[in-house]
């Protein structure tokens, strides 16, 4: 397993990731999913036995830094893939300055990011027709 950041030259292999989950899986418009944030955002790619399996991003929005489109190919799932690029994503926020780290998480993550100790605030909200909730961590 390795995590490593892309550039704008093999991004290709995140997009692949977020179609499969958001786009076919989710059935989220691919007009909502590519939301023209990646290229001030970086992004990430889990890859096992060289295939891409996993993907997610830190993006700076309104002075906070957030993760973002965080997805695993299905079958690979269960397997703690994505705990470690939250735990990498984080500790990237951490090396950047930043002392706390917001996701959108959609309600059904909730329990799963709670376990990495985020909080959640705020209403439950809809983002891309799928019901969210705002979380945050100190780190």
């Amino acid at each position: 397993m390795e995590i490593f950041f892309v550039d704008e030259k093999s991004i290709e292999d995140a997009f692949y990731i977020r179609k499969e989950v958001f786009v076919k899986e989710q059935n989220i418009p691919e007009c909502v999913e590519y939301d023209g944030s990646d290229k001030c955002a970086k992004n990430i790619v889990l890859k096992v036995d060289n295939k891409p399996i996993g993907t997610g991003r830190l993006i700076h929005i309104d002075n906070k830094m957030y993760i973002g489109r965080l997805s695993v190919i299905k079958q690979y799932r269960k397997n703690g893939y994505a705990k470690k690029m939250v735990e990498f994503l984080i500790n990237e926020a951490k090396n950047m300055g930043y002392k706390e780290v917001f996701i959108h998480a959609q309600e059904h993550a909730k329990n799963f990011y709670e376990n990495l100790g985020f909080k959640s605030f705020g209403d439950t909200f809809l983002e891309a027709n799928i019901p969210h909730i705002n979380m945050k961590i100190d780190i």
